[in-house]
């Protein structure tokens, strides 16, 4: 499974369910790395999502474990539930100042054969 996540300067990916910024690029970004994929999210955070065309949502719940599934697309609890099986972290640093509430996931348990990926937007 990969993964994919967006982190600000100060090291935030969200503030109540929802991204913080708005950037074009890296959207355009997430749509092409993901799109045909199964997408796995976790309940609170598929609640703040927008509809996203051409992709299968599978929703992890706490007491489930999901298999099969393409990529990971968060948030916070779901990374860090899967991040032992992730092949491929890729993470787009979105300069940006705003203050969240969740912070870039603890990602201790990292599957160590995990390519990461960086990517860089204005």
């Amino acid at each position: 499974m990969k993964a994919i996540v967006a982190v600000n300067n100060l090291g935030f990916i969200g503030l109540d369910d929802t991204l913080l910024w708005h950037n074009s690029e890296d959207l355009r970004h997430f749509k092409m790395m993901t799109e045909g994929s199964r997408c796995l999210v976790g309940y609170r955070t598929a609640q703040g999502l927008p509809p996203l065309k051409n992709r299968e949502l599978i929703i992890d719940g706490r007491d489930t474990f999901q298999i099969g599934v393409d990529w990971c697309i968060g948030g916070k609890k779901t990374y860090e539930k899967y991040c032992k099986y992730f092949t491929e972290l890729h993470i787009s640093h979105i300069n940006n100042d705003s203050i969240g509430n969740v912070v870039f996931p603890d990602l201790t348990e990292l599957n160590p054969k995990c390519v990461i990926h960086h990517y860089y937007f204005d």
